[in-house]
């Protein structure tokens, strides 16, 4: 029984178990493993001549840490053949990947999850949610506008896409910094669901994109990106053309977009949906890059428990721009590392937190320290793996 990276002629294997556990079908599976998949970045158990039973991959991003461009891996494809199930398998694949991410620099994992329970035990935490819009698409009116032209994006449109992009996340804390390969992955997926994508020209040149789908008369908005409001109302125009084929518009927005507001009926099925889970990997480095971007509070002292990475656990101390193990008796504040995730990450305030009684304070002066360090901020990720 052996947790290790995996073998470069265990691709198939390893593609074989994700077959068997996913609903994924061709090409998407093929292309998968093609441009996502590396061995280096993939974890198995092998329980000997049963060969591997279950694994995990980490693949690389970059992503935005409050201003910081910060290493991620995005767990995905963790699974386990039922043969295998219900013997801690994942668990021990879940501690080593920690540990191989601390080893490699990346203070923060994210993942999405197929039972949020199941990771929440092992210190992932909700750490992004969609404002998911189910709503008839004649209740645009209101909103729409023809403006602009719209055309079909090509690759080399990429670097318009990002630009566009990165203006629409701006104010935003946890979205990935897309690479040009990132962008082409995403189209490319995109394409396989039968998608299409187009780009919106204004006055000041291309001011928005949406990629969707439409099927069974529902026009599935998977992204929409806009850099002013004559191109909010100019997507939504775009939307509305096509009435004719679709009755419903699904959308997974930003959890701080207001359109239901506008809408000519904003009693609709319109709901906050938790999507992406964090885990603070390394605790240490995240309070000393925070810290640095933080100048309100002057010192802080936190504990946390985390049982599945031990250099975690215990008592730390921010003050004046540095982080050391602390040794006084009663920290500022106690909590788990998924709480910590969090706060840290902004989606949750430390007010928040106390009301939930998800944290112990010590006494009011350490809430108002504490309320100082921590800054809630919107999270945003639009990326499945």
């Amino acid at each position: 029984m052996t947790v290790r990276f995996a073998h470069i002629h265990e691709k198939q294997r390893i593609k074989d178990i994700w077959n068997y556990c996913f609903e994924d079908k061709e090409p998407f599976l093929s292309w998968y493993f093609e441009e996502k998949y590396r061995a280096e970045n993939t974890l198995v158990f092998d329980l000997g001549e049963a060969g591997v039973v279950s694994n995990l991959q980490m693949l690389p991003y970059t992503l935005n840490f409050h201003g910081r461009a910060v290493d991620v891996s995005y767990i995905v494809g963790a699974a386990t053949l039922p043969e295998a199930r219900g013997m801690g398998l994942m668990k021990q694949l879940l501690r080593e990947a920690l540990a191989v991410m601390k080893e490699r620099g990346c203070p923060i994992s994210i993942l999405l999850p197929f039972k949020y329970e199941f990771y929440k035990k092992y210190g992932w935490e909700t750490c992004y949610c969609h404002k998911q819009y189910k709503i008839k698409i004649d209740s645009l009116k209101p909103i729409m506008k023809k403006y602009g032209v719209f055309r079909p994006v090509k690759e080399e449109d990429i670097g318009e896409l990002d630009r566009i992009y990165k203006r629409y996340i701006a104010d935003k804390n946890g979205s990935i910094i897309r690479s040009n390969k990132d962008w082409k992955c995403i189209l490319q997926d995109h394409g396989f669901e039968g998608g299409m994508a187009y780009l919106l020209k204004g006055h000041d040149g291309n001011e928005g994109y949406i990629l969707y789908s439409i099927g069974d008369k529902t026009f599935k908005i998977h992204e929409l990106a806009y850099m002013n409001h004559d191109a909010y109302r100019g997507l939504w125009g775009f939307v509305y053309a096509h009435s004719a084929q679709a009755q419903e518009v699904l959308w997974n927005a930003p959890v701080d977009d207001f359109t239901q507001l506008l809408l000519s009926n904003p009693q609709q099925d319109v709901m906050i949906r938790p999507f992406v889970m964090a885990r603070a990997v390394d605790v240490e480095k995240l309070l000393q890059w925070y810290g640095e971007m933080n100048s309100e509070t002057e010192s802080l002292s936190i504990e946390i428990h985390d049982s599945m990475a031990p250099w975690n656990n215990g008592m730390f101390q921010y003050k004046e721009h540095s982080v050391e193990r602390y040794e006084g008796t009663v920290a500022d504040v106690r909590c788990s590392v998924n709480v910590f995730t969090q706060l840290i990450m902004g989606f949750l305030s430390l007010r928040q937190a106390h009301a939930l009684d998800l944290l112990f304070i010590k006494d009011f002066h350490a809430l108002e320290k504490a309320e100082k360090f921590f800054k809630q901020k919107i999270t945003y990720i639009n990326d499945y793996y």
